[in-house]
């Protein structure tokens, strides 16, 4: 008897605390459910404490990221190891090229990454956006693509999905209600960036919108939106790396299109 390959999801971030403040909801309640959930992270963050310095800084948002990831759930945490502040200047095939192995390695049905407004405009998400992009193309993935929504959807009330126009394609809405506690705990945990959710987390709960998104980019030809991030793929014991774990997005978007 084969035993179906678990859900793999793949999440291609810039600094420690960019998996909990903006999507930790989406990692705990997928994580909870059975799928592996990774984590790369393109720096250490040795940019991020005025005053300390980036050897300290990375050394300690090192550590309060692995427990944020424990706290959500995730099944492994990489560093790339680019410099904060930096990742723009690195050599691209370096990085795509990094990113590509890990892909193969880890198998993901569904990647997440920045968008092209990497929310906040940050040099790193602008930058890490680029190269996931690229390497997902180049890895030639069975599966789904997703950046985190126009910031500004993210701030709209429980429920209120963006407009595909809003968001620049099919929208995720992912309902994560039941994580919320989770989240605040795993954003507690970078304690060093000043979370604004300091107290009891059950009580800052409430005050956290339900639903996170996401906008899907690949496969193209989707154009529905989706309530879960593997609405519609084929089994993941289909997906397996000896049977149909990497082919072309036209097969992909058929069996899709069966399964449905």
């Amino acid at each position: 008897m084969i035993t179906p390959t678990p859900r793999s999801l793949l999440v291609v971030l810039a600094h420690p605390d960019d998996e909990s403040f903006p999507i930790g909801g989406t990692l705990a309640k997928y994580a909870a459910e059975g799928v592996r959930v990774s984590l790369i992270c393109a720096t250490r963050g040795e940019a991020g404490i005025p005053g300390l310095s980036p050897e300290a800084t990375g050394q300690l948002r090192q550590r309060e990221l692995r427990a944020a990831a424990a706290a959500l759930g995730l099944a492994e945490v990489r560093f790339l190891g680019y410099p904060d502040g930096q990742l723009a200047q690195a050599d691209p095939e370096d990085v795509i090229g990094q990113l590509v192995k890990a892909m193969g390695e880890i198998q993901p049905q569904a990647v997440i990454t920045f968008g092209p407004d990497g929310i906040s405009a940050h040099p790193d998400h602008l930058a890490i956006h680029r190269f996931t992009t690229q390497a997902f193309d180049r890895a030639n993935l069975l599966g789904r693509l997703f950046y985190l929504a126009p910031s500004a959807a993210t701030l709209q009330g429980c429920g209120v999905v963006p407009s595909q126009e809003v968001a620049g394609g099919p929208v995720a809405a992912i309902d994560v209600g039941d994580y919320l506690v989770t989240k605040v705990r795993a954003m507690q945990c970078h304690a060093s960036q000043k979370p604004p959710y300091l107290g009891p987390p059950e009580e800052e709960a409430t005050r956290l919108t339900c639903h996170e998104y996401f906008t899907l980019v690949r496969p193209v030809e989707w154009q529905s939106d989706l309530t879960d991030l593997f609405e519609g793929l084929p089994s993941a014991a289909a997906m397996t790396p000896g049977r149909t774990a990497f082919y072309d997005q036209e097969t992909f978007v058929k069996a899709v299109s069966v399964s449905l």
